[in-house]
């Protein structure tokens, strides 16, 4: 007997469909792997070109042919498999300190061609990545955002306005490093009034009189010593000797700083560049000059005044030209590592109607601030340590950043998305 067998051929079927199976499979891992690798590098060479273009605009070269040469040099030129786009626009205003920036944005089409895939259909896969960036352009302006009080301390508390004092701040709010709950605070009879208090930890504003038009806490964008450090003014070599003649000190000509003493003779200085060398106080003097800028060397640097309303203090007023422009008192920075230390204190008090104008350094002490005697005010920023009250007159600072030390602030980068 003679049978047909229907089943003849369909293995073949069988066969087939495990085939376009199988090459499915491998253009899932081959081809899939492939397009992976390609995406990431693409973005990678996107990252790099935004960025290559940004570091063009702050150095004052081609922001365009910069950016497209990178993304070239990392394997995309624009060609047959790829396009490279770069689009530049300036940024909004209030973005930028300066006001003044560009951000970069480069797209990148990629063409990877398939292998297994073509089984199914798929000849070609585009990958489309894109970065951009922010330059902002440098500027001179004034330190830590022209904050009028700047503390430094990275814990515990930064600002302390407990007393009975109030806080009479203009021209600038209070800015504190510290990262702990109370790194900004007040109580008791004491207030403050400025225009602003930002501090990376907690504030606590308990005190009798408050009036802060804003405050910003927990922002967790903590300083180290080598973000800001660069923009301090240049320590000076003091290979000088000041003299004392016609009852003022008067600096060496041609030193790079004259050592001096507040405590020797009279304290009145001519202008120039002073390095104090001995920690005065309590004392009864009142430190005076007009164009000076005091370099205290010592790392425990001490000054404090007897007050009792005696005649210490401190009415003086920084170089309106050169290199220490609006640089008043600097004490020189203590620093282990990366940290800052606090080994060194001082005492500012102002007596009578001159006040004080010009930027106070001390980012290694302890600045406690005395109310005025008289009808002057602390045109000064002042960056310390820790900052806090002491006496019972109210303080005043009106700050004024012309009047005080702006060094040039470098063009920042920044990778947007």
């Amino acid at each position: 007997m003679k049978t047909n067998n229907s089943e003849k051929g369909q293995a073949l079927v069988v066969i087939a469909l495990a085939a376009v199976v199988l090459f499915g499979f491998a253009a899932l891992a081959i081809d899939g792997s492939r397009v992976y690798s390609d995406r990431r590098k693409a973005q990678n060479a996107a990252d790099t070109a935004a960025l290559a273009g940004a570091l063009a605009y702050s150095n004052g070269d081609n922001i365009t042919s910069t950016a497209e040469s990178r993304a070239t040099s990392n394997g995309y030129d624009g060609g047959d498999t790829n396009d490279v786009t770069v689009t530049i626009t300036d940024v909004a205003s209030g973005i930028c300190p300066s006001n003044i920036g560009k951000e970069i944005r480069v797209d990148i089409t990629s063409n990877v061609g398939m292998t297994f895939a073509r089984v199914i259909g798929k000849t070609q896969i585009n990958n489309y990545v894109h970065a951009i960036t922010r330059a902002c352009g440098s500027y001179t302006g004034a330190l830590f955002n022209g904050n009028a009080i700047v503390s430094l301390a990275p814990n515990g508390t930064g600002f302390d306005g407990h007393g009975t004092p109030i806080w009479n701040i203009t021209g600038g709010g209070v800015s504190v490093n510290s990262s702990s709950t109370s790194a900004a605070i007040c109580g008791g009879n004491a207030g403050v009034n400025a225009p602003s208090v930002t501090a990376v930890g907690g504030t606590d504003f308990g005190c009798h009189t408050v009036n802060i038009g804003s405050t910003t806490q927990n922002t967790g964008a903590q300083l180290s010593y080598s973000s800001y450090s660069s923009l301090f003014p240049r320590q000076p070599a003091c290979n000088g000797t000041a003299t004392f003649s016609g009852g003022q000190w008067r600096p060496q000509a041609g030193a790079d700083g004259s050592k001096a003493q507040f405590t020797i003779n009279t304290p009145n200085f001519a202008p120039g560049l002073y390095c104090i060398t001995d920690s005065p106080g309590p004392f009864h003097e009142l430190i005076t000059g007009t164009e000076v800028t005091f370099y205290a060397m010592a790392a425990d640097f001490n000054i404090s005044f007897n007050g009792g309303g005696g005649d210490g203090g401190f009415e003086a007023s920084a170089p309106t030209s050169g290199e220490y422009k609006g640089v008043l008192l600097y004490v020189a920075p203590q620093v282990r590592g990366n940290t800052i230390l606090n080994t060194q204190s001082i005492d500012l008090r102002g007596n009578g109607s001159a006040g004080l104008v010009g930027t106070i350094i001390a980012p290694s002490a302890t600045v406690t601030m005395f109310g005025n005697s008289g009808t002057g005010a602390v045109n000064s920023q002042i960056i310390a340590y820790r900052v806090d009250t002491g006496g019972t007159a109210d303080i005043t600072i009106a700050y004024n950043a012309n009047d005080n030390y702006q060094p040039a602030i470098p063009a920042t980068l920044a990778l947007l998305k």
